[in-house]
């Protein structure tokens, strides 16, 4: 059985200790280093159609890398988002569902699939929420998260939990789940809009049951808008300087 230890704090990277034949696969360009003996491939995991899917529904790589230890020897995975990595132990009986570019790694004994989200209604007025990533089987799972990863411990006593989609990773199967709009019940469906845009909040995820659930501590839309803002404003300057010099 492949073994995972995570190394580093701030910005930690995998290790992954490997047998003779056994095979995990991962995200797309994660390998960071490994000993001879270690085979990578390219594989559309499920077929094509599958893997095209998931990569349509979920952000999903359509290609996975298959790792593959020709002899034993130990491979450095790194993922592509910068945050905290968690191992995940899943049973046949009980697996969990993933968010966006949250997973990063999986022992080959694990399935992905894509499933349809139980509330499709509230869904189809949002950009996130109409699919989610199924992960089962038995073996280890590793996600990763913008930020630093949070576990938390849902009980039925605890009540609903509420959280924003973009900080969401996973949930343990049998935790029920719903995307909805922010306030979702206390208004109309135009005055949650509204709300939803004044407030900068979009899609929450309502959750209730028993099981675990991991949150990130930063939302990678916001990120990704923050970086954009970025790149638009130094092409804003650039353009602006060369206005300028062409009146010298």
């Amino acid at each position: 059985m492949a073994t995972f230890d995570i190394n580093g704090e701030k910005e930690p990277f995998l290790i992954v200790q490997l047998k003779q034949g056994e095979k995990i696969f991962a995200e797309s360009d994660s390998m960071m280093a490994m000993q001879d003996g270690i085979e990578i491939k390219g594989e559309a995991r499920g077929g094509f159609l599958a893997s095209l899917g998931r990569a349509i529904t979920s952000g999903e790589d359509l290609f996975q890398q298959s790792i593959t230890a020709k002899k034993d020897a130990v491979v450095m995975l790194s993922p592509s988002i910068p945050g905290d990595i968690k191992i995940l132990t899943l049973t046949s009986n009980k697996g969990y569902f993933l968010n966006d570019y949250a997973f990063f790694t999986a022992e080959d004994g694990i399935k992905l699939e894509t499933r349809r989200n139980q509330n499709i209604g509230s869904s189809l007025f949002g950009g996130d929420g109409f699919f989610v990533l199924h992960a089962g089987g038995d073996g280890t799972l590793v996600i990763n998260g913008l930020g630093s990863i949070e576990e938390i411990e849902m009980s039925h006593d605890g009540g609903e939990l509420i959280v924003d989609n973009g900080h969401l990773l996973a949930w343990e199967e049998g935790i029920s789940y719903q995307a909805e709009m922010i306030n979702n019940g206390s208004s109309g469906f135009f005055s949650r809009a509204i709300n939803s845009i004044t407030s900068g909040e979009g899609m929450v995820m309502r959750l209730s049951g028993t099981g675990k659930i991991y949150v990130a501590s930063r939302n990678l839309g916001t990120f990704k808008s923050f970086i954009s803002s970025l790149t638009s404003n130094n092409s804003s300057i650039s353009t602006d300087n060369n206005s300028d010099t062409s009146f010298l």
